[in-house]
């Protein structure tokens, strides 16, 4: 099995600005979740002190389709 890459700051502030969420970041980038949160949490940032993964947490899900189809 090949190693795993690790993910720069940039990379993940990108995925970041494009997302809505950690786990659309992830698929953005096209790695695992786990491997995504293990970057993001290892990245701080400098204003607010929190991980790049708390900046990120979308709790409420608010626009994001859920597809739960018509019943």
């Amino acid at each position: 099995m090949p190693a795993a890459k690790p993910l720069s700051k940039e990379r993940i502030l990108a995925a970041m600005n494009a997302t809505r969420s950690n786990t659309a970041a992830a698929r953005f980038l096209r790695v695992s979740f786990n491997h995504y949160r293990k970057y993001a949490k290892l990245y701080k940032d400098q204003e607010s002190g929190k991980t790049l993964f708390e900046l990120h947490m979308h709790q409420a899900g608010k626009g994001i389709p859920k597809f739960l189809g018509n019943k």
